[in-house]
């Protein structure tokens, strides 16, 4: 408190002088700045005077004034300031404050640059022992930690580090492999699947998984907007004793099981879900860390000791959470982060580097349920022929590496040279009937940036563009979708095929948010008849051919893949990219150096 009374004094009455000199004032030009009476503000001075902040010489006869002297340069003290409040965990606070006090100063960039120390993988001591800590920023909320809200990678990722599902795709293996069943069987229709529980795996709470958790974890998703499209197709889920649960099935899926390793159809303590309103802001899963703090700055886990699949080498992670406006502070930050809205960093020297083309692409979607003139197919595929992939690339670079023809990048993706048709753009756009109205592109985050590109480039063919920026959150509201006549984002597929289909079915997805309501049902009936094929190729040829549908029909516009990099110390091992493209926290670990020989 007294260093934010200081540098409020100091920025009101010393800005010109700075410190060491002293300054006249009166008591009463105090009481104004500190918003408090004069006795207070004597009682202040005196707290400071004894902190060695100020020199204070009260004015003694009528007519003399009191002298002030700031004995601390108030960007040192600012530093300081910045650096005690982010030790404290309070990492927005501290910024916070170096808005407010640090104009004309280069504090920012230094407590940036000590940031470069504080984050990362670091050995400290806990409890009076050594414990492995890894510090991480983030540009992001964590927006929800319960299964069923799951629409971002990003929170889909800690739902993994807290919670478990039935079972677990195996992406080296390609198969899936045992989770919290070790095995299960199902009918020769794809209708009816048993799944046998492990003995001994306990919540973080101390109570063993049993059958009435998945069963509940299940049922609860039914009818809710983000995860309940798993479910839609199931009949009903039969406790046939302690470890064994049959889930039945309306309609075939050889893709159940797929379905179940996703992070929204994760298994949660029954009785602690149904008795605490409050729990999601505390979670209990059976996964490898378990919860300990959720504050507006960060989110800390510990690793769970006793986990089924082996304990994690790290003893905690603390995720902080960086304001939006601090990111450009980042690049020399050493840390461990995959962040998919986050441009190239460069890594600091001998570091290591994983990079990745991102299993999906940036793409605009019509709102195909509002009326305008993006109603009009020739319309739609004017602007698709008009936007000039391969320049966006080499204008906008960075993080983005090949025109995109579909959802996935393929072996040809690299040599596809994007070559648009300018002069049958023009005649459609003018067959469609275009007066010149605006189009709204809405959008959100980074790709603020690639909506700004695409409105100065189809200017210049007479098409007017608006761009309308909103949260991660606002994104969601049914006035905004309802309103964009398109919207500009990036789709990720952590697992292909579920991914993809939950495009489609999703509650809540802006893709099926603005899909024509007239092949709805085609693609529903679509979707049902690729999961009751039981051939791996007939299932994708039928998904892909709603792909086929909105490409054909433009639909969708599909614009530009991107590469994923992570730079990372060395001697830390055990880094990998998981499905949700962010990194898997259990199995990193620090290689310690050698003990010099004696």
């Amino acid at each position: 408190m007294s260093h934010e009374r200081y540098l409020l004094l100091y920025m009101k009455h010393a800005n010109a002088e700075g410190a060491g000199i002293p300054i006249p004032i009166t008591l009463e030009e105090l009481s104004e700045t500190l918003h408090c009476t004069e006795r207070n503000v004597k009682l202040i001075l005196k707290k400071l005077g004894e902190d060695g902040f100020i020199s204070w010489t009260g004015g003694r006869g009528r007519g003399n004034r009191s002298q002030i002297t700031f004995l601390q340069p108030r960007e040192k003290l600012l530093y300081q300031l910045a650096q005690l409040t982010a030790q404290k965990g309070e990492y927005r606070l501290a910024f916070e404050l170096i808005d407010q006090f640090g104009e004309g100063t280069s504090v920012r960039s230094q407590f940036a640059n000590w940031l470069n120390g504080h984050f990362g993988y670091r050995t400290e001591k806990v409890d009076d022992q050594d414990a492995d800590i890894l510090r991480l920023p983030v540009y992001r909320p964590i927006l929800t930690l319960d299964p069923k809200d799951l629409y971002y990678s990003f929170s889909a990722h800690m739902v993994k580090q807290l919670f478990d599902c039935l079972v677990r795709f195996d992406r080296a293996a390609d198969q899936i492999v045992p989770a919290l069943a070790h095995a299960w069987e199902s009918n020769s229709h794809g209708t009816e699947w048993t799944f046998h529980l492990r003995k001994g795996v306990f919540f973080h709470h101390g109570r063993e998984l049993t059958a009435d958790d998945v069963a509940y974890s299940l049922n609860r998703l039914q009818g809710s907007s983000a995860s309940g499209w798993y479910v839609r197709s199931v009949a009903r889920i039969e406790i046939k004793n302690k470890r064994t649960v049959k889930i039945t099935l309306e309609k075939p899926n050889w893709l159940f099981p797929r379905f179940l390793c996703s992070p929204g159809l994760s298994i949660v303590p029954h009785e602690l879900v149904e008795q605490d309103d409050h729990f999601w802001e505390h979670p209990v899963g059976t996964g490898p860390f378990h919860f300990m703090e959720w504050t507006a700055d960060r989110f800390t886990m510990a690793a769970n000791t006793q986990y089924f699949g082996g304990r994690a080498h790290l003893d905690g992670v603390v995720i902080v959470i960086m304001p939006e406006n601090t990111f450009e502070y980042s690049k020399s930050w050493e840390q461990l982060l995959v962040d998919h809205d986050l441009r190239e960093k460069e890594p600091k020297h001998g570091w290591q580097k994983i990079e990745s083309v991102c299993n999906g692409c940036s793409l605009l979607t019509w709102n195909l349920g509002k009326q305008g003139i993006h109603q009009s197919a020739d319309f739609r595929q004017g602007i698709d022929l008009l936007i000039d992939r391969s320049r966006m690339i080499r204008e906008l670079g960075e993080d983005l590496i090949y025109p995109a023809r579909g959802f996935h990048p393929n072996d040809l993706a690299a040599s596809w040279e994007d070559r648009g048709d300018i002069e049958l753009a023009i005649e459609l756009i003018r067959q469609s009937g275009y007066d010149g109205t605006a189009i709204r592109i809405c959008t959100y985050g980074i790709h603020e940036q690639d909506a700004l590109w695409l409105k100065q480039h189809l200017a210049v063919y007479g098409v007017n563009i608006t761009v309308q920026v909103e949260t991660w959150e606002t994104i969601r509201e049914p006035h905004i979708l309802r309103n964009a006549d398109c919207l500009l984002y990036c789709v990720v597929f952590a697992e292909d095929e579920v991914c993809f289909i939950e495009l489609y079915e999703q509650t809540g997805n802006f893709l099926r948010t603005h899909l024509d309501p007239k092949i709805s049902g085609w693609v529903k009936n679509t979707i049902d008849d690729a999961l009751a094929s039981k051939e791996y190729v007939n299932l994708w040829q039928r998904l892909l051919s709603i792909e086929a549908k909105l490409k054909q029909e433009h639909m969708v516009i599909f614009l530009l893949h991107k590469k994923l990099n992570t730079y990372y110390n060395p001697n830390i091992k055990g880094v990998g990219v998981n499905s949700l493209g962010w990194i898997d926290l259990k199995d990193i670990w620090l290689e310690q150096a050698s003990e010099p020989s004696s």
